[in-house]
């Protein structure tokens, strides 16, 4: 198995998953949802894998990975299925738990499944080769929604998206082999011994490491459930919507491509530190804009800022994994992330509620300005 094969499946899911959050957004303040509404649906895409982050990655260190890529690509399925049923914003809700629930499931196994594929120095590439794939499936979702709703209307918009994880559900229905890559690493748990999970954390770097990547990634779900609302509030329609957001997916991209190269240059913390600095310059001056040429060009240098956060996170938490417990660690990074993803928009849908989306912006950019300054340290 290629690691190409896994981020193809991965395309699929995460192309849903982020598509997803352009739809359930606009279509909650279609339907007439306040600001304070919209942070919460964004929270909820955060609840379930705040509960189910650890108990994920146990369950694929034990388990193997296919059952819970299965798990996670039906979970996905009948979150899509949900919304095309029950367009109402109970129905919305609905879907951001268990679209929430399937990505954490997917996520957690994709990713130990990345770092056991090949020998150990092909590692920080395949981590870097499964980020570009997001990437692009970062592009494709929220590009692919914005034009689906203009001409087809939410409803078909969440039966287009339905097809989406019905090719990584096949692969790993007919293909039981697809994920062997991780039997040896499920072997390893099943001697590992039963330990603590949050004993992980009595290790600093791995505790700061943990942190960063949750206020980090906080910033860039933010953008990803804001830039709609933002857009919204200044009457862009939206198809130029999905293409800021699209534009902001493509320098992620760019910066994965050449991140091999960054680090023969740079330390990890350098590039961590200098690169979310630029992305919060680029987050303050944001809501100044309000042409979509001047916002795609924001978003492309906010995309730039972030994009190399996650692979470099991803491949120093496996590496700082003990024996058979990769998956824990990258649930427990992940419940990180989602413990920031939760109250994050909370507060900024509490805070755009009362002063309009700006200002959530510029929290946005404050927290990545802290975020630059510890991974410096």
């Amino acid at each position: 198995m290629s690691i190409f094969a896994v981020i193809a499946i991965s395309m699929g899911i995460h192309s849903c998953y982020v598509g997803s959050k352009v739809i359930v957004s606009l279509s909650a303040l279609t339907l007439g949802a306040s600001q304070f509404n919209v942070g919460l649906l964004a929270a909820c895409y955060a609840l379930m894998p705040l509960m189910l982050g650890v108990f994920s990655g146990r369950l694929a260190d034990r388990k193997g990975m296919r059952l819970p890529l299965l798990l996670g690509a039906g979970l996905t399925f009948i979150a899509m299925l949900s919304g095309f049923l029950w367009h109402a914003l109970p129905g919305l809700f609905t879907v951001a738990l268990l679209m929430g629930a399937g990505f954490v499931f997917f996520n957690v196994s994709v990713q130990t499944l990345a770092g056991a594929i090949g020998r150990p120095e092909h590692r920080t590439r395949n981590f870097a080769w499964l980020s570009i794939g997001y990437s692009a499936s970062s592009l494709l979702g929220p590009v692919i929604a914005g034009f689906s709703i203009e001409h087809l209307g939410f409803t078909w918009t969440f039966l287009l998206f339905l097809t989406f994880p019905l090719a990584p559900l096949a692969i790993l229905t007919f293909k039981p082999g697809f994920t062997r890559a991780g039997k040896a690493a499920a072997a390893a748990a099943a001697h590992a011994g039963e330990h603590r999970t949050f004993d992980l954390l009595k290790d600093p770097p791995l505790r700061r490491l943990i942190f960063i990547s949750g206020l980090s990634v906080a910033s860039a779900e933010l953008f990803a459930f804001y830039v709609p609302v933002f857009t919204h509030e200044i009457g862009l329609s939206a198809s130029r919507t999905g293409l800021i957001l699209g534009s902001y997916a493509c320098a992620v991209a760019v910066t994965r491509l050449f991140l091999g190269k960054l680090m023969k240059w740079l330390t990890v913390q350098q590039i961590m530190a200098w690169f979310l600095l630029l992305a919060a310059c680029a987050f303050a001056v944001f809501p100044l804009m309000h042409s979509a040429s001047a916002l795609m060009a924001t978003a492309f240098v906010i995309g730039l800022g972030v994009g190399a956060t996650q692979p470099l996170l991803m491949t120093v938490s496996y590496e700082r994994s003990p024996a058979g417990r990769t998956g824990e660690v990258t649930g427990l990074r992940l419940t990180a992330n989602n413990l920031a993803r939760m109250v994050m928009p909370i507060l900024c849908g509490a805070l755009g509620a009362s002063f309009g989306a700006s200002p959530v912006f510029w929290m946005n950019a404050v927290n990545l300005l802290f975020t630059s300054y510890l991974s410096r340290r």
